[in-house]
């Protein structure tokens, strides 16, 4: 890896090694074929936190120029060769702060439980005056005076919306 830690300022360089305790990690790390990301590790109370969204790190020939910005407002943009590559909210991409809600390791679903989304009303029943057509003829509508029965055959009114439907049951 080509990353760079930033100590804290008690330490004595003599004593440092590759366990030594840092405040931050930053830079590419290329190890073999699997592993190409760009590492942003912060350390918070004597915890190193990865950062959880994945960085790709360029991997090319050439030499890259990789900044890490923290923000007094709690954001950071993680630039490579001067481009934002990915930026967000210090609080929303590490996991500084114990979760809100805690799983209950002994809870679990009923024996009975039903994974459905959706599930029909055994007790349900169709309303009486459900049965509505979708169209219905128009009231409004006339026979015209020149309509013979014989030549054009029987004659329709024309269908309209039925203001009275409800839709399938």
């Amino acid at each position: 890896g080509g990353y760079v830690k930033l100590f804290p300022t008690g330490l004595k360089q003599t004593d440092m090694h590759g366990e030594s305790p840092y405040n931050i990690m930053f830079g590419p790390d290329i190890c073999g074929p699997g592993t190409k990301k760009v590492h942003v590790i912060f350390t918070y109370k004597g915890k190193n936190h990865l950062i959880k969204k994945d960085i790709r790190c360029k991997d090319d020939v050439f030499t890259h120029l990789y900044t890490l910005v923290v923000n007094p407002d709690n954001t950071y943009e993680v630039r490579i060769d001067d481009k934002k590559a990915e930026g967000g909210s210090l609080e929303e991409d590490w996991d500084f702060l114990p979760a809100k809600k805690i799983k209950d390791p002994e809870a679990s679903k009923p024996a009975e439980w039903d994974e459905r989304e959706k599930i029909d009303d055994p007790e349900d029943t169709k309303p009486e005056d459900w049965e509505k057509p979708e169209h219905i003829p128009d009231p409004e509508a006339t026979k015209p005076e020149d309509w013979d029965d014989e030549m054009d055959g029987e004659w329709e009114p024309a269908q309209i919306d039925n203001p009275e439907y409800k839709g399938e049951w």
